[in-house]
C-alpha cells in the first residue's frame, strides 16, 4: 500500500534506489464500468478495514453506489515474501450482473531518479558533492539545526543530476562558504584530474578556489546544463585526501559533485534507462505468471483461481484514462501506449453474479527465487486456508467495545484502515529513503504536526507503529537536526509521547526518548543551536522564520496578517509559548521519572518566564483573550496586535485561549476563556469547536481554518478540561465531534480534512487521517474497557487491570508546577459491573452516564497518589 498511483499492496526489494513494486486489483462491471483505485482522487474506492498490524487490510470499490454492487479486495500478508488477494464480488441488485477483475503488477521508480548515468564508472572515481565530510557556512543562519525534511545540509534533489542529488540552496553565492571531501586514491590514482560537475543558469558566472588533494581556481560559466571543468592534481601516495571547495561569491551554483580521472578525458554522461517492462513467463495450464524486472535481482510470480483469464500489457504511465479508453478492446494483448511505464495484467473476466449473489476469487503473489516463487505459485490453496484461520482467529480475539460506542465502530474501523494504509515509499529524509504514514496520499512528504497526530492516532492501533512514528521526527544527540522539520512547527510527537508513556509506562520507551524531546523542546524555546524562536526581549516565542503557520491553522485571521504586512520580526502569536510552557510541563515530568534533576530547573525557568511573558505582555482585558504582541525593532513590546480593519484585538480565537490549555491562567481569566470557547456567540457551533470567534469582525464562515471545525485543536481542548476537573465539556467535546464524524462516514463513507461549523458537512481531502485522527482517541477513552485517558497534568507512574477488565489500579504522579487543583481522567471499565472507586484508600465519587465508563474528578492535590477501581460484589 505504499504506491502513490493505485491502491494496493507493495514490495521494495531495496531500500537504496528508492524502486517500488506495486500490485493493485481493478474490478469493474464486465466491459462496461472499470473502478481504478487512483489515489489521488476521489475514485470510488474506499479503505475499509484492517487489522492492528497492516497485514490485513481491505479496500472497497464501489461498483454501483451505495454498495448495490461492490468489490471488497482484501490483502493478506502470508510472509515477508507472499500475500494473498481475497476478492469478494456482490450484487445486492434485484437483476444479474457480471464483473471482470484486473490484476495489475507493475514498477515505480522514485521522483528524483536520475536520468543519466556515466558511460564507464569502473574507469573513474565519483564522489557526489552531498556526501561532504563538511559544510561551513560563512554566515550562519536559523535553519543550520533544522534543515527542512531533515535533508543534508545544502542538498537539492533532482533527476538531471547524476545520483539524482546535488549542493546549491545558494551555497555558491556568499564568499568563504566551505565544502570539505575525503577521497580514497589508489595507487593508480596518484596523478590525474579533478573533473568538477556543475550547473548554472546561462550567461551566470562563480569561481571555486581548491585546497588540499589540489590548489586551484575554477571558473565556473553557466550555460543551464551540466557542464565539466578539469584541474590537475599529484600527491605523494596513495591513501586518504582531503580536498575543498570555498566559494568566492557570484551566482548560484548546482555543484553535482566530482571525478577523479587518470586522463584528460571527461567522463561522459548518458542516458538512465528506466526499465518498466519485465520478462513474463506465462504458465496459463497452472493459472500463474512470473515476472522478473532488469532492476531487481529477485521474481514476482501472481496465480490466481479463476478459469476465465489472460495475460495483457499496457505499456504507459497511468490506467485512469487508457485502461479506460481501451476497455472494450478485448482481443489484443499488448496495448502500446506513451512506454512511460508498464503494466503486467492478468484479465479474469466474466465473474458471473446472479441476483443477490456473491463469489469470492482468490489470487496470490510472491517474490523470491524462480524455483522458489514457482513453488509458492502452486500453494495458493494452502495460503487460503492459512489466511481465512487468521481472520477467524483475529475476529475472535478483538477487543470488545462498549454497547454506546457501537454505533460509533463503524466509523472507527475506516478512519483506521485509512490511517494505516495512508502511508508510502519512498519518501526522503536523513540521507536515506524510508517508509512514511502521511495526512493522506495526497500527500507526499513528512508533516511534523500532522503526523503527530497520526502517532496519537496510533497510540491507540499499535504501540510499535506509533513509536516508530514519533522516532521519524526526533533525533539523536549527534544529529544536527533539532528534529524533523516540515510545515507547522507544533510539538505534537511530544504530546503523544506523553500519551503513549500513559499508556506503557516504558522505561526503555522513557530512556531512549527523553534526551531526543528534549532537544527537540529546547529548539522551540530558543536554547538549542540556531534557533531564532527567542530572539524577542519580551520573551515571547515565535517561529515565523521556520514556518508561516504557528499553531496549524493556515488562514488564521492574525496570522495572515502579520503576513501581509510583513511583520514576522517584531509580532509574536500566543500558541508558540502557550505549547512550550505545557512541554516544559509534561517534559520535567519525564525528567522526574528518570532521575534528571540538573535539567528540572531550566524547566522551571522557562515555565516561569513564558508565563510572566504572557501574563504581563498578552492579556487582553478588553476583548477577554491573549492577544498578539507587537515588539518594536529593538524587540521591546509596545502592545497588543489588532485588526487594522476594526481596531478590534485581532486575536479573538483558539490562539488567544492556548494558555488556558498551558495551565497558567488566573481563575479569573479561566472563566472568561471557558465562556468563550464553549458560547454559541463566540466558539461553540453547532458542529463543535470553531477556531476563530464567530463574533469577531474577521470571522469567515467559508473560510478554510476560520470558519471551519477541525479535530486536533478540539483534542488540545478536550485534555485541558481533563486538567481542570471538567469532564463535563470534555464529554461535549468528544461527543459531538464523533456524532459530526460519524454522520459523515456513515453518509460517504470518507474521513474529511475539516467539517463546516455550519452544516457538519465534511470537506477537503476525503481520506485524510493526521488531523482528524482523534476521533479513534475519543471513541478509544470513553468505549474501549482498559483504556484511561487523563490530560497533561497526570504521570501514570504504573497501572495495571485485571484480566476481564473489571478491576484496575493506578499510581499517579502530578505536575507540582501549579497549586493543588481538581483533576478528572476517563477509564473505561467492564459494563458488566458496577464499581467502587478509592483514592489512597479513601473512597470517592464518579459520574458514570453509562454502564462502563466512569468519568473520575479526583479532589485537589498534588502528592503522589494511588487510584483503585474494584467491581461492587
Amino acid at each position: 500500500t505504499y504506491s502513490k498511483k493505485y491502491a494496493g499492496i507493495s514490495h521494495v526489494p531495496e531500500f537504496k534506489s528508492g524502486i517500488r513494486f506495486d500490485f493493485s486489483v481493478i474490478a469493474g462491471l464486465y466491459r462496461y464500468k472499470p473502478v481504478i483505485p487512483n489515489v489521488l482522487l476521489h475514485s470510488d474506492y474506499y479503505p475499509w478495514d484492517s487489522n492492528n498490524d497492516l497485514t490485513r487490510y481491505t479496500f472497497r470499490s464501489e461498483l454501483a453506489w451505495k454498495d448495490e454492487a461492490y468489490a471488497d479486495v482484501e490483502y493478506n500478508v502470508v510472509d515477508s515474501s507472499t500475500v494473498l488477494i481475497a476478492i469478494r464480488c456482490v450484487n445486492n441488485t434485484a437483476l444479474p450482473k457480471n464483473l471482470d477483475i484486473n490484476l495489475m503488477a507493475y514498477l515505480d521508480y522514485p521522483e528524483n531518479y536520475p536520468l543519466q548515468t556515466i558511460s564507464k564508472p569502473e574507469n573513474v572515481l565519483w564522489k557526489n558533492a552531498v556526501d561532504y565530510k563538511s559544510l561551513s557556512f560563512a554566515k550562519p543562519g536559523p535553519r543550520d539545526n533544522l534543515i527542512y525534511d531533515g535533508a543534508i545540509d545544502g542538498e537539492i534533489r533532482h533527476s538531471d543530476f547524476l545520483d539524482g542529488r546535488a549542493i546549491s540552496k545558494s551555497f555558491g553565492q556568499t564568499p568563504g562558504n566551505k565544502l570539505a571531501y575525503d577521497v580514497n586514491l589508489g595507487k593508480d590514482h596518484t596523478s590525474g584530474f579533478v573533473s568538477v560537475l556543475y550547473r548554472m543558469k546561462a550567461n551566470t558566472g562563480n569561481v571555486f578556489n581548491t585546497g588540499g588533494l589540489t590548489s586551484h581556481k575554477i571558473v565556473l560559466k553557466g550555460t543551464g546544463k551540466l557542464e565539466q571543468v578539469m584541474i590537475p592534481y599529484t600527491v605523494s601516495k596513495a591513501g586518504v585526501h582531503t580536498l575543498t571547495f570555498e566559494s568566492q561569491g557570484g551566482a548560484d551554483v548546482e555543484f553535482n559533485g566530482f571525478f577523479i580521472t587518470k586522463s584528460k578525458d571527461q567522463p561522459q554522461l548518458i542516458p538512465l534507462v528506466r526499465n518498466f517492462r519485465p520478462e513474463i513467463t506465462e504458465n496459463l495450464s497452472d493459472k500463474n505468471i512470473i515476472l522478473k524486472y532488469k532492476e531487481i535481482d529477485t521474481y514476482y510470480g501472481v496465480s490466481w483461481e479463476f478459469n476465465d483469464a489472460w495475460v495483457r500489457e499496457f505499456n504507459n504511465d497511468e490506467l485512469d484514462i487508457y485502461l479506460r479508453r481501451h476497455f472494450n478492446n478485448h482481443t489484443n494483448k499488448v496495448f502500446n501506449g506513451n512506454g512511460k511505464g508498464h503494466f503486467s495484467n492478468v484479465y479474469i473476466r466474466p465473474v458471473e453474479l446472479d441476483a443477490h449473489d456473491k463469489q469470492t476469487i482468490y489470487a496470490m503473489v510472491c517474490t523470491g527465487t524462480y524455483e522458489g516463487v514457482k513453488k509458492r505459485l502452486a500453494e495458493l490453496d494452502k495460503a487460503k486456508r492459512a489466511a481465512i484461520d487468521k481472520k477467524n482467529r483475529e475476529l475472535a480475539a478483538a477487543a470488545k467495545v462498549l454497547p454506546e460506542g457501537e454505533k460509533y465502530e463503524f466509523g472507527r474501523k475506516i478512519m483506521q484502515t485509512t490511517l494505516l494504509t495512508n502511508i508510502l515509499y519512498p519518501i526522503y529524509t536523513q540521507d536515506s529513503y524510508i517508509r512514511h504514514f502521511t495526512p493522506g496520499k495526497w500527500y507526499t512528504s513528512l508533516y511534523t504536526w500532522d503526523s503527530g497526530f497520526t502517532a496519537l492516532g496510533l497510540n491507540e492501533i499499535n504501540t510499535k507503529m506509533a513509536i516508530e512514528n514519533i522516532n521519524a521526527y526526533t533525533t539523536s544527540g549527534d544529529n544536527q537536526n533539532a528534529f524533523i522539520q516540515h510545515g507547522t512547527p507544533v510539538p505534537v510527537q511530544i504530546y503523544a509521547f506523553y500519551d503513549l508513556w500513559n499508556k506503557t509506562q516504558s522505561r526503555e520507551m522513557l530512556t531512549y526518548f527523553y534526551p531526543r524531546l528534549k532537544k527537540y523542546y529546547e529548539f522551540m524555546a530558543g536554547r538549542f543551536g540556531s534557533s531564532t524562536t527567542r530572539t524577542l526581549k519580551s520573551n515571547l516565542l515565535k517561529t515565523w522564520d521556520y514556518f508561516y503557520n504557528s499553531g496549524g491553522w493556515d488562514d488564521y485571521p492574525a496570522q495572515v496578517t502579520v503576513h501581509e504586512q510583513k511583520a514576522t520580526k517584531t509580532v509574536a502569536p500566543v500558541a508558540n509559548t502557550a505549547h512550550s510552557i505545557r512541554l516544559a510541563k509534561m517534559l520535567k515530568l519525564a525528567a522526574t521519572a528518570l532521575g534528571e534533576k540538573k535539567d528540572l530547573a531550566k524547566y522551571d525557568e522557562d515555565i516561569r518566564l513564558f508565563s510572566e511573558a504572557l501574563q504581563t505582555h498578552s492579556w487582553n482585558d478588553t476583548s477577554g483573550y491573549f492577544s498578539y504582541v507587537v515588539h518594536d525593532d529593538n524587540g521591546n513590546p509596545v502592545g497588543h496586535f489588532k485588526d487594522p480593519v476594526s481596531k478590534k484585538d485581532h486575536n479573538m480565537g483558539l490562539d488567544g485561549a492556548y494558555p488556558l490549555f498551558a495551565g497558567i491562567c488566573t481563575p479569573e481569566q479561566e472563566q472568561i476563556l471557558l465562556e468563550k470557547i464553549f458560547s454559541e456567540k463566540h466558539m461553540w457551533t453547532p458542529t463543535g469547536i470553531c477556531v476563530v470567534d464567530q463574533s469577531a469582525p474577521y470571522f469567515k464562515p467559508v473560510g478554510y481554518w476560520n470558519g471551519s471545525v477541525w479535530m486536533p485543536h478540539q483534542w488540545f481542548t478536550w485534555k485541558a478540561m481533563l486538567d481542570l476537573g471538567r469532564a463535563d465539556l470534555a464529554h461535549k467535546i468528544a461527543q459531538k465531534a464523533l456524532d459530526i464524524y460519524k454522520r459523515e462516514v456513515d453518509a460517504s463513507y470518507s474521513t474529511f480534512e475539516y467539517y463546516s461549523a455550519k452544516t457538519g458537512r465534511g470537506a477537503g481531502w476525503h481520506q485524510f487521517a493526521g488531523l482528524t485522527a482523534p476521533v479513534i482517541n475519543w471513541f478509544s477513552a470513553y468505549y474501549k474497557p482498559g483504556t484511561v485517558t487523563t490530560g497533561f497534568e497526570i504521570w501514570i507512574d504504573k497501572q495495571s487491570f485485571n484480566k476481564d477488565l473489571s478491576s484496575y489500579e493506578g499510581r499517579f504522579s502530578f505536575d507540582q508546577t501549579v497549586k493543588p487543583h481538581q483533576r478528572s481522567l476517563l477509564v473505561c471499565m467492564n459494563p458488566d459491573y458496577k464499581y467502587r472507586i478509592k483514592l489512597n484508600g479513601r473512597n470517592i465519587e464518579a459520574d458514570n452516564p453509562y454502564p462502563g465508563m466512569l468519568q473520575i474528578t479526583l479532589p485537589a492535590l498534588n502528592q503522589d497518589a494511588v487510584l483503585t477501581v474494584d467491581p461492587v460484589k
